[in-house]
């Protein structure tokens, strides 16, 4: 079954990938902040070993700029 016609006001994405966090804002029409998630990759994603932006890799250690 396809979906029936949107309503509500337009919503739109940005996304900011930096070198410690992906952040997502979600902005209407008229650019009021609707809501923001953000993943700290230090504290939220210790598996991929980042420590202040730094990845620590079979001792050795690279910066990401």
């Amino acid at each position: 079954m396809a979906p029936g016609p949107k309503t509500g006001p337009a919503l739109f994405l940005g996304l900011e990938l930096a070198t410690d966090q992906l952040r997502a804002s979600i902005v209407d029409e008229s650019l009021e902040l609707v809501g923001v998630e953000c993943v700290d990759f230090d504290t939220e994603l210790p598996e991929y070993q980042y420590v202040l932006s730094w990845h620590i890799f079979c001792s050795s250690v690279f910066h990401y700029l």
